[in-house]
């Protein structure tokens, strides 16, 4: 990777760290304010609906303008100020409108670190590339949990004040020393004058069967994902009673192994089977080890443990590969494709959180069957559709 790659890479394990400082509090804010578990479900979904919207619209004006870093630094001031309101808010309507601008802001700051990898990278080196990328921001979600869990153990404002300040810091140094990425943009076709026309007309011509089986597996596998990951989360808290440093441990974890096996397998698994085999397969053991683990009754005997090591181990190596292979696609409009992808995530993210949050409180261990089961859906898509992806 050149110098421009390992400088981005680096600066998103920081953001990774920082936009997930907040999560191992967020069960302790829900449950000090006396909200349901669809409450947690809603915050998130509205945080995703949000995200649904504008990554798209992110992506498309990061390839209009051609400049990546400036929309990976100006929302993240935006989603600095909505996180520090989101930590001080007990209405549950100031909550939402909170978790709206943060799932804006922070779009299109996933969404245009991909579209600068795509842009700095071949289809030869991107997986590797991508899969490092992964590694890196994973180990970061999961340090994010641990170091949330640690600052806000005695009172969870402080995660978000200190996630607030990070952000903000975080923004000036973006700003001040991330070069620009090598944007290309093919702009010969003819434009609609009204942005919102344009974005229509472009979503038409984009969409192509691969693409649109590729967004269905990305939607599918994102349900799964945050329903799996917004249910551990609470069940953590409330069935396991654990506190906010223990689930910062417990995700710690998850990124150590997700390093070891997007660094050292993904990359190696992509290049002697190819992506999409190697997803194939990869889905159909996470949706298995998943809906395994549901049926155990104690989660911490050898099988269990056994079984989740395994789990977490492929389930940390799907999404780089998936990423992958929607970027082959984007020939030389990287932001919009990603910004689609980064969409297609948001739906699946809205429906996980949502389905996660009215599940918890009343049959916990359902949500964690279908998640598994919807990992195995996809595996079928992948078998059933080979031809046309």
């Amino acid at each position: 990777m050149n110098k421009k790659l390992s400088f981005l890479i680096v600066i998103m394990f920081f953001m990774s760290l920082l936009a997930n400082v907040a999560h191992p509090v967020t069960p302790e804010l829900v449950v000090s304010l006396n909200m349901s578990s669809l409450m947690y479900g809603i915050m998130f979904a509205a945080m995703s609906i949000a995200s649904f919207t504008m990554s798209p619209i992110w992506g498309m004006l990061s390839d209009k303008y051609k400049t990546r870093k400036l929309f990976l630094c100006l929302p993240n001031i935006g989603y600095a100020l909505a996180q520090l309101g989101f930590g001080y808010s007990t209405s549950p309507i100031l909550i939402i409108l909170f978790r709206i601008i943060a799932g804006g802001c922070a779009s299109s700051l996933f969404t245009v670190a991909i579209a600068y990898i795509v842009d700095e990278t071949n289809t030869y080196n991107r997986s590797k590339a991508i899969s490092y990328y992964t590694a890196i921001t994973g180990f970061g979600i999961s340090l994010g949990y641990l170091v949330g869990g640690y600052i806000g153990a005695k009172d969870y404002h402080y995660a978000f004040i200190f996630q607030s300040i990070g952000l903000l810091l975080h923004s000036g140094i973006v700003f001040l020393f991330l070069p620009e990425s090598n944007v290309v943009v093919n702009n010969s076709q003819k434009k609609s004058n009204h942005f919102i026309f344009q974005i229509k007309d472009d979503f038409k011509k984009t969409m192509t069967t691969s693409l649109r089986i590729l967004l269905l597996l990305v939607l599918l596998t994102s349900f799964s994902y945050i329903a799996y990951n917004t249910g551990i989360n609470y069940f953590l808290k409330k069935y396991l009673n654990l506190n906010p440093l223990q689930i910062g441990y417990y995700m710690a974890l998850t990124g150590i192994i997700g390093i070891i096996a997007n660094v050292y397998l993904t990359p190696r698994i992509s290049k002697k089977y190819g992506e999409k085999k190697s997803l194939k397969y990869i889905l159909l053991v996470v949706g298995s080890t998943l809906i395994a683990l549901s049926t155990f009754d104690n989660l911490m005997s050898i099988k269990s443990i056994i079984v989740l090591i395994i789990f977490i181990f492929f389930l940390s190596m799907y999404k780089p590969l998936l990423q992958t292979l929607v970027s082959k696609l984007s020939k030389n409009e990287h932001g919009k494709i990603m910004g689609l992808q980064n969409s297609a995530n948001s739906v699946g993210m809205v429906c996980g959180s949502l389905f996660a949050g009215a599940l918890l409180d009343i049959f916990p261990i359902m949500l964690f069957i279908v998640s598994g089961s919807v990992f195995i859906v996809s595996y079928l898509i992948i078998l059933l559709k080979d031809k046309e992806l």
